[in-house]
């Protein structure tokens, strides 16, 4: 029986709470078979220590499968943030109520790995000024103020 576990009983432990074949652990770390599955058997101190490993890697299995389930979730409701940030972009949403809405639709496409729709500013421009920017660009000087008639004789 053992008093206290060597490193190399710790990886045993651990290859065989993972699912290795004890056959397959065995020659890697030059010990034969039996001598893994005796400890199995046989040694408390051994024992205790692999299944206190199986258990914490069953609670982790356990969380992980709970993330999941927490990240299909989200993923459900990513095209509906997907689609109150568009429409709040756009302006067809407005009003200060949906100031919490928006900033959780924004948290879920951003849990999910999602971007965001970018917002833009759009604004008006004179077409006029960009004739003139057009022609400085091409001239290099204003065009003349008088006014030009293009339509046809």
């Amino acid at each position: 029986m053992l008093r206290k576990l060597t490193p190399k009983h710790r990886r045993i432990i651990r290859d065989l709470a993972t699912g290795r074949d004890p056959a397959a652990i065995a020659e890697d770390l030059d010990v034969t078979a039996d001598t893994i599955n005796r400890l199995m058997r046989e040694d408390p101190l051994f024992k205790s220590e692999l299944r206190s490993l199986e258990i914490q890697i069953e609670q982790r299995l356990i969380a992980s499968e709970e993330r999941l389930s927490i990240m299909e979730r989200l993923d459900l409701v990513a095209e509906s943030a997907v689609t109150l940030c568009s429409d709040v972009i756009t302006g067809q949403i407005d009003g200060a109520s949906l100031d919490l809405r928006l900033k959780s639709a924004w948290d879920v496409l951003d849990r999910t790995g999602n971007k965001a729709p970018d917002k833009h500013l759009v604004g008006t421009v004179n077409f006029a000024d960009v004739v003139v920017a057009a022609y400085n660009a091409k001239y290099g000087k204003k065009p003349p103020d008088k006014t030009i008639d293009i339509t046809p004789e």
